[in-house]
């Protein structure tokens, strides 16, 4: 009988990968193990140095920046957390001080010995430390605004020089970026920008345009949110040189002016993911006030030209619902993800008829292909999980996620139809379900009136999902998640061994419920 530690490595790696995490607790069973897992565990790797942490940050760089470290060639994805050796992330306290001589605020001086000690360190090697990772593929970088302010020059330095880096992922939380130097890379295939503060995101726009032009095999560009006065597409592809057309496959933009003309839309003809969330219509740019200015439209334009131009995107994120976007939906079959968060509509009536559309002539289209659908409703009304949405989504047999909200009125009835549907769809890994804002409480400014209602309808949610009873023959999906609350189908020793879904933990505070009403639609708006 053969042992785990006679196995191929192949075979070895591959339970590695099954594992997750818990594959360093697998390197530990003995030496095979840990030489086979090596690799596997030093793949993906972060450096996150700040002052609890001072000595492992510190011991990392060392090793990485030594001559012959197995990293090296082993690591493909990289993520720098933190380049801050006098921070404290659960400090919450001001860092900076006031300095009456240069009218600004800075670190104070002096620093404490072994902060002084491990920046001495970090300038020292973090440059040499990430040029030795030759095989790197992928790069995420959160840019911090207590990071060194040395820090984003010397990154850019070694990742300048890495041959294979392909991906790259920045969140931009610094005023620190101004000699970033983006336009020194080139040749990515994704690059995905955020930043909470639009001024860090608008010091970036035009590096990141030049290195856009100069990334000839882009397929992926996610960007935003940022915020008014925002940038436009345009101005993010203006670069690029006349005979490039990127080849664009996936494209997110959360807040960016969707400008379309001569300009931007030859690099959209091969699109098959889009992620529209708060486009706007592009303000005038005084730089081209020109004779001859090019052509642009209304933002909702661009599902027409998209349907002209018979392109059939395999997944649609927006919150921004028209009839163009509705039309489109219809005009054609094949869809795997759509994920619709309707926050545009001004009155019931507008919604419902929107979603009546939806429901009547859109889904309808894309039930053989749709694997993921997430329809997160606001208020109460058409766009939840009703029973003519549930005819549909019973036919859709590929389903693996499903995600929506339900009205509270006969709410025991609404979760065990949504439930029983879910028996029909036999790929179903995942059910979430939020709920739902009264139309009635549409226009108020009242929080508390907000939140208890979803309190209330949480915990009826909880209830109907414990008292759901799996009959001998049918299989409802395995996991259903309602905030932070995760429900496992187990048997149950107080029904008889029946089964029934089991909670992992108690019930969230209000705070928690609050926050991810308000961090779902208001943060989108």
């Amino acid at each position: 009988m053969s042992t785990l530690d006679s196995l191929a490595p192949e075979l070895i790696q591959q339970i590695a990968t099954e594992l997750g995490n818990n594959v360093t607790e697998l390197r530990l069973v003995c030496k095979r193990m840990s030489s086979v897992l090596e690799s596997h565990i030093l793949r993906s790797i972060v450096i996150d140095i700040t002052r609890p942490r001072l000595d492992v940050g510190i011991s990392q760089l060392t090793t990485l920046a030594t001559q012959g470290n197995h990293a090296a060639t082993a690591t493909h994805h990289l993520h720098i957390r933190n380049l801050c050796p006098l921070k404290d992330p659960s400090d919450h306290s001001p860092t900076w001080v006031f300095v009456p001589r240069t009218d600004k605020l800075e670190w104070p001086t002096p620093y404490p010995p072994e902060v002084k000690i491990a920046e001495e360190k970090m300038q020292a090697m973090l440059q040499v430390a990430i040029a030795t990772l030759s095989n790197l593929q992928s790069l995420k970088w959160n840019i911090g605004r207590y990071d060194s302010k040395w820090t984003p020059t010397a990154v850019m330095n070694a990742v300048k020089t890495l041959p294979l880096l392909e991906s790259l992922e920045l969140i931009v939380g610094s005023f620190n970026t101004a000699d970033l130097q983006l336009q020194s890379l080139r040749n990515l295939q994704s690059i995905k920008v955020s930043a909470p503060n639009n001024d860090y995101f608008m010091n970036i726009i035009e590096p990141l345009s030049f290195l856009i032009a100069r990334s000839p095999n882009l397929h992926t560009l996610h960007v935003g949110p940022t915020y008014r006065p925002s940038p436009s597409l345009h101005h993010l592809l203006r670069s690029c040189p006349p005979n490039l057309v990127l080849p664009l496959k996936h494209l997110g933009l959360q807040g960016i002016a969707l400008k379309l003309d001569s300009i931007t839309l030859p690099h959209l003809h091969r699109l098959t993911s889009l992620t529209l969330h708060n486009y706007t219509t592009p303000e005038p740019d005084p730089e081209e006030m020109y004779v001859g200015e090019p052509e642009s439209w209304h933002p909702d334009e661009i599902w027409a030209i998209l349907k002209t131009t018979d392109v059939r995107l395999i997944g649609i994120n927006v919150n921004h619902i028209t009839t163009t976007l509705l039309d489109y939906i219809s005009s054609y079959s094949g869809l795997k993800k759509l994920r619709l968060a309707p926050m545009n509509f001004e009155t019931q009536e507008e919604s419902n008829l929107a979603a009546d559309q939806f429901y009547n002539l859109c889904l309808g289209k894309h039930t053989s292909s749709l694997e993921e659908l997430m329809v997160i409703a606001r208020h109460e009304g058409g766009w939840c999980l009703g029973d003519q949405a549930l005819v549909l989504i019973s036919l859709c047999k590929k389903l693996k996620i499903l995600e929506g909200s339900l009205v509270s009125e006969a709410l025991d009835d609404a979760v065990n139809s949504l439930i029983d549907v879910t028996t029909q769809l036999p790929r179903l890994e995942k059910l979430i379900i939020h709920p739902a804002n009264l139309g009635c409480l549409r226009w108020t400014l009242s929080r508390k009136l907000v939140l208890s209602h979803f309190q209330d309808v949480r915990t009826q949610l909880s209830r109907c999902i414990r008292e759901y009873e799996a009959t001998e023959f049918s299989k409802p999906v395995p996991l259903i998640l309602v905030y932070s609350r995760k429900f496992m189908m187990a048997p149950s020793e107080c029904a008889g061994g029946a089964l029934r879904y089991q909670c992992d933990s108690d019930e969230p505070d209000d705070s928690d419920c609050y926050s991810k009403y308000f961090q779902m639609f208001i943060s989108m708006e």
